[in-house]
């Protein structure tokens, strides 16, 4: 069979597993109760990506793109807390390969599991794994991309480490560097290692259910 079909398969059974993943915090954060002044939230967020790669590859440069996606945000403690992301990625870099610099596009969709701990009211640092599966790889400067998507990898792990800021309204933002850990690079051609380099500024929102209302005027009454 088609090599591709093979591909596409395993990049469908990555997606339901990261769905999976995030309704169970989803699922799990609906347990906690009504007399508890901790509650979870689900929201969305978006931003932009400051993209690049490290390793062997010579005279890159990197590229500004954009991430967006849902949030579920689970407490642990009054200052512990555990956020679960599905995004959509779009990252990539510059590469001058003459007199040309060509532009390549690496499309992710993302589950970062991150652990926030608040260190001054609304302020948190945040740090944790993430799980990127290649959607599309694009060299925007060739016509024929099907040999450079193969030399790519479907998976990508890397690290979080950011910082975050909460408004009590649900509007939060957030910084964070994202450290490849994995080689991006399949190539039976030549010995290639390259990771990402990601870094983001989000801005998002966390809704509040009715049961968070109540315990929230309760709190201030």
């Amino acid at each position: 069979m088609d090599i591709h079909y093979f591909k596409n398969m395993k990049k469908n059974s990555i997606i339901i597993t990261m769905v999976i993943i995030l309704g169970f915090i989803s699922g799990n954060a609906q347990k906690i109760s009504d007399e508890d002044p901790l509650y979870a939230r689900a929201g969305f967020k978006a931003g932009v990506n400051y993209s690049n790669i490290i390793g062997d590859t010579d005279d890159t440069d990197s590229r500004v793109r954009i991430h967006l996606g849902a949030v579920v945000e689970y407490p642990i403690s009054s200052k512990f807390f555990i956020q679960g992301e599905l995004l959509y990625s779009a990252q990539g870099y510059k590469v001058r390969v003459g007199d040309q610099e060509q532009k390549i596009s690496l499309n992710y969709i993302s589950l970062p599991i991150i652990t926030k701990i608040h260190i001054a009211g609304p302020l948190s640092l945040e740090t944790g794994p993430q799980f990127s599966l290649s959607t599309t790889v694009r060299n925007e400067d060739i016509p024929d991309n099907d040999p450079f998507f193969d030399s790519f990898k479907d998976l990508d792990i890397s690290w979080v480490l950011g910082a975050g800021y909460k408004l009590e309204s649900g509007m939060f933002f957030q910084l964070r560097y994202n450290l490849g850990l994995t080689n991006i690079n399949d190539t039976g051609v030549a010995d290639i290692t390259n990771r990402n380099s990601v870094a983001q500024l989000s801005i998002g929102y966390l809704f509040k259910t009715k049961n968070n209302r109540r315990i929230l005027r309760e709190e201030y009454q």
